[in-house]
Parts: structure tokens; C-alpha cells; sequence
């Protein structure tokens, strides 16, 4: 009863023991043979890859009596106290439960004492992820100068959650997860010294399912000895965990090929009544879903895939039967139906909709379905997929010689892309097959012919006065100032005393009464931004892109004022005739002055709350 666990008992006790880390026990042994071992060491890596042995190995090297020595000799005190877990110069601490400030102020305040017996005291912490904050900030000076006797070694399966500062004085060893082959010469190496024997199919099995764990796969094979005695065979091994058998994942993705939902419906039914974890089903399915994958494009997937020449040519068989993009949708939904099972209510129903997606395309529409069905028609026809690289959409000629559309027809909607006559003639064919989707979408590469665009605005062009005079422009006044508040509230501001006066060549010309010499001013200035939304709602308006020129009224004509020059000053040039009347009177009436209240309430959309006389 007292007997130690098949992990305990076959720990490794000396480097040569560690499997698959010789990249991290080599530089252990090196820095021992010439006495340079760093003060203070992380060990990180997947679980049950060996770094608290290593750790143990390490300490046990450094107080051997034959040190300096690249392997301890397990034979002296100090190697036995080791070994057995009473030395008092190995400290190993647990941080998951230790980790607190406390803990790591007594840790602090017992380093400086002298080792019991050996050369150095080794402090090992496990899962050094788990200090606190304040825990780590403790250790920071006596782990950047440690006494000369100290050696620290740190533990943990996820280095990103160790304080950066703590790394920075570590010195890095990288454990790496275990290589199948590696698993399994070690499961061969415990069953004969333990009098087992196992089929290699079992050894496949159980190094598969311990994810690179060497702790992990001696609990399994420990298991599997107590279930089955002295001979443990590859049916004991899918019995007692719940492997899925190849037949059954075969049988699985034959029904998804032949989009047979019914047919998939009761093999869940089947699955579920043999007692057989839908998770654990999922994740078998998706390695087999990847090994068809492998197959459709890799040249030499035995490379690859470590599996016998018959369910090699199995997999082949049923990788021909899907597309590329086919088989990447279904291997996505089942790997988004494994990580939905863990918040599943119903496991059943979601297996069950997982398969009806997988089987029939039809059923979602996605992108990824539109495609798998695209390739079904074209290998129900024969047709070779085309290469979307390189390839141009349409031919040159065909685009020359096309008639040009009318302008209502491209209301209806995107045209589609030419197809080969190959293609049109199978989907005429299995129409009655496949029910499309009656979703309107573009193809996936529309080639829309060449209809009538909108001729670009020129440069500012005389327009002809059939089209834009004075009087439309006065008219429309009202709405393209609308148009400029929207723009800029502050242009609208400064141009709502102006009215148009002319336009002639090309040119507005804007007249401010007499009393907006600062409007007229300030509008006027190059670069102040505010007749470029008059112009952007002339254009809007009119199709017209004008110059504007601001002039004051009555003491100036806008027709006898030159475009503004350093030589030329407009008060000083009296109004040319053909703009008075037969009264000597402008033709064009100025407005009246606004008042600056009722400005400030057009011009910031102000409403006047209360007034205040003094």
C-alpha cells in the first residue's frame, strides 16, 4: 500500500534521465564542470516536462561530494538527503501557496544563514507565477546580489506572469512540450521494467493523449496496467479513456460527404447512447479532419502524419472527396462546436447542429458555404478550379467589343462574372439539385461593365448665361446660404449681409452695404477660409465653381472695380454708366443694414432668452 506511483518511482535522478530537454541539460553540465552555474536560474516550460527534476538534479550536482561533476553520484548523504526530500540545504517552495509578501520577507531574512552541511543552499520555487507583486519587489534585492552560497531556481508554466525585473536577473532555460517518439520509448522503457507488455497501438494512443506530459502519460499507463493487468492492448486503452475509433471517425466524415443530415442525426443518436464524450468526439474528429488536410497539400503527408499505409490511402480516399475550402469550413465548424461544448446546455443538440452545418452548406449562409457548394458543382462537372492568381477576370477582346449598357440597367444590381460554358451547363443541369440561396450578394469577383460616369468638375469655366445669370443666383440666394451655414457657420456669419451684385465671366461679385467694411475686410483676406463654402454651394447649386470678389455698396460699383491689386483701391472708382438707371439710381437695390443682434441670431442659430435694459 505504501508503494510510490509509477511518476514518483521513475522520476529521473540524474541528467541523463531527463527525456527530450538536451538542450537545457547540457548547458546545466557544461556551466558545472567549470563551476559557473548563475546565482539564480528559471526553469519554464509545459507541465510534466521535467523542470522541477531538473532542479533537484541540479542541487543535488552542486553538493555532491565528487563536485565538481556533470552527474550527481546518488550514492553520497547529501545526494540520499536530496533524493529523499530531508536535506536542509535544498529549500523547495511551493509559491501557489506561499506567495504572499510574508512568505517572501521570511525567505529574505533566512538566506543569509550558512548551508547545513553542503557547498551552496539551492531555494527551488515552483510556480513562480503565483507571487504577488509586493512578494516579488521583496526578492528583488537578494536576488540581484544573493550571498555567495545561495543559488535560486525558479519554476514556472507561464513565464509572461513573471515580473519582468525578476526575469531580467534570471538566467532563462526553455523546457519544451515532448516529441510522441519520446513519450513512447520511455512508455516501453517503464512496461519492461515493470514486466508489462503493451501493444504498440496502445503506446500511440497513450503518448497522443498525454500532449507532451511525460507525468501525465506514467499516470495513464499506470491506469491502464491496473485495468488491465499484465497485457494492455489498444481496445483496454479506447475502453477506459474513451477513444474515439478510427471506424467511427471514418463512418463520421462518409456521412458529412454525402450530406446525409438524417443519416448524421442518428449516428449522434448512436454515439451519444454508447456513452461516448461529444467533446472527447470533437477533438478526435478534428484531427482527423486535419490529416485530410495534410493530405489535399502536402506532396508526402507520411512525413507528417504518423500512421499505418492502410488508413493512409483511407485518408486519401476521403480527401479526394472534398474541396480545399470544403474541408477548411468544416474542420472551422467543428473546432468552434468543441470550444461552444464547454458552455453548451444541450451537448446533443450542439453536436447534433455542428454535423447538420458540416454535412449541408445549403444550411448557412456564409461566405465559406457559397464556396463549399461552388466546388461541389464544379466537381460534379469535372471542372478543374480556377486560379484566382494571375488569372485576369475577362478577356481584353471581350470587354472592346461589348456593347455599353444602358444607364437603367445597372440598377439592378452588380452583373455577374462571365463563366465558362462548362460551368453554365452543369448548373443549368443540377438546378433542381442544389437550392441556391436567394440572398442577393455580388460574386465573389464581379466584373461590372463600363456604364456612363459622371464627367469630372473642370476648373472654374464661364458658364453660359443661358444656363446661370444674376437673376437665378439672386433667386437661389436664400438656399445657398442654407448650404454655406451648413458648411461653416462662421463663413455664413460674415456673408448674410452680402447680396449678389454681378456675374459676368465667371465672376460673382458680392456687394456688403456700406457698414460691413469689416466683413467685407476680414471675407476678402487670402487664406481666411471663408468663400470656400460659397463656392463648394455655388458648385451644388449651380455645377458652377465661380471667382468671388466683395465690394462695399453705393460708394462703389461692382462693374467699375478691377480685380483687387496693390495699385487699385475700389472707393476711388466711380460707377460706370450701363449699371445706373434712367434716375441716375443702381439697378441693383443694397439691403438695408442688419441689426448686429439679429446677426448673432442667424449666424450661431441663436434664440434671445432674456433681455436687460440699462
Amino acid at each position: 500500500m505504501g508503494q510510490f506511483s509509477l511518476y514518483r518511482r521513475y522520476r529521473p535522478q540524474t541528467f541523463a534521465d531527463v527525456v527530450g530537454q538536451g538542450h537545457v541539460t547540457t548547458t546545466l553540465q557544461n556551466a558545472l564542470t567549470e563551476d559557473r552555474v548563475a546565482h539564480a536560474c528559471l526553469f519554464s516550460g509545459p507541465r510534466g516536462t521535467g523542470k522541477t527534476s531538473t532542479a533537484r538534479i541540479l542541487a543535488k550536482a552542486l553538493n555532491c561530494e565528487r563536485a565538481p561533476t556533470r552527474e550527481p553520484c546518488n550514492e553520497c548523504p547529501s545526494c540520499r538527503d536530496i533524493t529523499e526530500g530531508s536535506s536542509l540545504d535544498v529549500i523547495e517552495i511551493d509559491a501557489a501557496t506561499h506567495g504572499s509578501v510574508d512568505d517572501a520577507r521570511d525567505l529574505r531574512d533566512k538566506v543569509a544563514y550558512a548551508s547545513a552541511g553542503g557547498r551552496w543552499k539551492v531555494y527551488i520555487l515552483d510556480e513562480c507565477h503565483m507571487l504577488t507583486a509586493a512578494a516579488n519587489n521583496a526578492l528583488l534585492k537578494v536576488l540581484e546580489e544573493p550571498p555567495a552560497h545561495v543559488i535560486f531556481v525558479f519554476a514556472t508554466t507561464e513565464p509572461s506572469k513573471v515580473l519582468q525585473t525578476v526575469q531580467d536577473r534570471c538566467q532563462r532555460y526553455e523546457f519544451r512540450a515532448l516529441e510522441p517518439d519520446a513519450v513512447a520509448r520511455r512508455i516501453l522503457h517503464v512496461c519492461a521494467a515493470e514486466g508489462v507488455t503493451i501493444e504498440e497501438a496502445a503506446v500511440s494512443l497513450l503518448a497522443a493523449r498525454a500532449s507532451g506530459s511525460m507525468r501525465d502519460v506514467l499516470g495513464l499507463l499506470e491506469q491502464a496496467i491496473m485495468y488491465s493487468g499484465s497485457t494492455v492492448g489498444a481496445e483496454d486503452i479506447a475502453r477506459l479513456f474513451g477513444n474515439v475509433s478510427d471506424e467511427v471517425l471514418f463512418e463520421a466524415i462518409d456521412l458529412i460527404s454525402e450530406r446525409d443530415v438524417g443519416a448524421c442525426f442518428a449516428f449522434t443518436d448512436r454515439l451519444i447512447r454508447s456513452g461516448q464524450e461529444p467533446r472527447e468526439f470533437l477533438r478526435a474528429l478534428v484531427d482527423q479532419l486535419r490529416s485530410l488536410f495534410l493530405i489535399q497539400h502536402t506532396a508526402a503527408p507520411q512525413e507528417i502524419l504518423d500512421v499505418a499505409d492502410d488508413r493512409l490511402n483511407r485518408l486519401r480516399g476521403q480527401a479526394n472527396r472534398f474541396g480545399s475550402g470544403e474541408l477548411l469550413r468544416i474542420l472551422d465548424l467543428a473546432g468552434e462546436a468543441h470550444i461552444q461544448l464547454r458552455q453548451a446546455v444541450d451537448n446533443r443538440l450542439a453536436l447534433e447542429i455542428a454535423f447538420a452545418r458540416m454535412a449541408r452548406p445549403d444550411l448557412h449562409a456564409s461566405p465559406a458555404s457559397l464556396l463549399a457548394r461552388i466546388e461541389r458543382l464544379e466537381r460534379m462537372a469535372g471542372v478543374e478550379p480556377e486560379v484566382p492568381a494571375g488569372e485576369p477576370a475577362v478577356e481584353p477582346a471581350r470587354l472592346q467589343g461589348a456593347p455599353r449598357p444602358a444607364p437603367q440597367q445597372a440598377v439592378a444590381g452588380p452583373a455577374p462574372a462571365p463563366r465558362s460554358v462548362e460551368k453554365r451547363a452543369v448548373e443549368d443541369k443540377v438546378a433542381e439539385r442544389v437550392t441556391p440561396l436567394r440572398q442577393p450578394a455580388p460574386s465573389p469577383r464581379p466584373v461590372t461593365p463600363a456604364a456612363p460616369s459622371p464627367v469630372p468638375a473642370q476648373a472654374p469655366v464661364p458658364a453660359a448665361s443661358s444656363e446661370v445669370d444674376l437673376e437665378r443666383i439672386q433667386r437661389a440666394w436664400p438656399a445657398v446660404m442654407e448650404l454655406v451655414k451648413k458648411r461653416k457657420i462662421t463663413a455664413h456669419a460674415m456673408l448674410i449681409s452680402a447680396a449678389a451684385a454681378q456675374f459676368a465671366d465667371g465672376e460673382v461679385v458680392l456687394q456688403f452695404p456700406p457698414t460691413h467694411r469689416f466683413h467685407r475686410d476680414k471675407v476678402s483676406e487670402p487664406g481666411s477660409g471663408y468663400l470656400s463654402p460659397l463656392v463648394e454651394a455655388f458648385f451644388e447649386t449651380f455645377g458652377i465653381r465661380p471667382a468671388i470678389r466683395c465690394v462695399l455698396g453705393q460708394t462703389e460699383s461692382p462693374a467699375a472695380v478691377p480685380a483687387p491689386s496693390s495699385q487699385s483701391h475700389p472707393q476711388d472708382i466711380p460707377p460706370s454708366a450701363h449699371e445706373m438707371g434712367d434716375d441716375d439710381e443702381p439697378v441693383v437695390s443694397i439691403p438695408p443694414p442688419k441689426d448686429p443682434i439679429d446677426l448673432i441670431r442667424e449666424g450661431f442659430a441663436a434664440e434671445i432668452v432674456e433681455e436687460t435694459h440699462h
